[in-house]
């Protein structure tokens, strides 16, 4: 238990990331580069200063940790999971760091702690297949349905998610997966049909639209990135695309 990884967060007490009460860590690194990024702080793999201005600070985005320190931490919040909850891995894309995780997973499987994964699937088929062995449920974001804008966009190859989605709806129970579709003009609402033949070809459980939102342009701001600017998308259009997408499978609206 003495790897060490690099997460920004721990946030406990988390009702969003998955069933029930959890825990969830952000770690570092991510394959993907959506410019509608809620945590651009885990983009890169490495610990980030940041000089806040507003408040005239300097800080960090990131820091070490072993797996050892990481339980100690988790298995305080043992006694909130009875109910359904559990550790979430986030990111970034946790996934990235699946071997140097194992012996936590594994710690935490002996200790009947349900395991969630928030993953893009952007990442080796090697990586899924070990992140199934542990994961009790799993969140991947179903962003862009298009090989071009999939390369000009999250700057890599639709084709991995693909893949990498067909191998999980074949070798994982699909009522432990939840689908997540970030809602755009841009990108999406102009593709819709792409998205409900998507659901009718694997008919998933479980779906959460939600519309863009600008919840980490300070972290952008004080990183000194930029922020991409997406058209708003009114209530009722993200009413009528889940009546739409209803035809196939239950959607739920998730309010951000």
């Amino acid at each position: 238990m003495d790897n060490k990884i690099i997460i920004s967060n721990i946030q406990h007490f988390s009702l969003s990331d998955g069933e029930g009460i959890r825990t969830t860590v952000f770690l570092k690194g991510c394959s993907l580069k959506c410019p509608w990024c809620a945590n651009p702080e885990n983009i890169n793999s490495y610990i980030e200063k940041y000089y806040d201005e507003e408040n005239d600070e300097y800080g960090t985005f990131g820091y070490e940790i072993t797996l050892s320190e990481l339980y100690d931490d988790l298995i305080k919040d043992k006694v909130y999971y009875s109910n359904g909850g559990g550790v979430t891995f986030s990111g970034g894309e946790p996934l990235l760091w699946i071997d140097k995780l194992e012996p936590l997973l594994k710690k935490l499987k002996n200790e009947k702690i349900n395991i969630c994964f928030e993953t893009s699937l952007y990442v080796s088929n090697k990586s899924v297949k070990k992140a199934i062995q542990y994961a009790d449920y799993i969140i991947t974001d179903l962003k862009i349905l298009d090989n071009n804008l999939a390369k000009n966009v999250l700057k890599n190859d639709l084709n991995i998610y693909l893949e990498n989605i067909d191998f999980l709806f074949d070798n994982y129970d699909k009522k432990n997966i939840l689908i997540r579709i970030p809602v755009s003009k841009e990108y999406v609402l102009t593709n819709k049909d792409k998205y409900r033949e998507f659901l009718h070809k694997y008919r998933p459980n479980k779906v959460e639209i939600f519309k863009l939102h600008n919840l980490g342009e300070k972290k952008y701001r004080v990183l000194d990135r930029s922020i991409t600017q997406f058209e708003d998308i009114q209530d009722n259009e993200i009413k009528e695309f889940k009546e739409y997408l209803d035809k196939i499978c239950k959607v739920d609206i998730l309010k951000i």
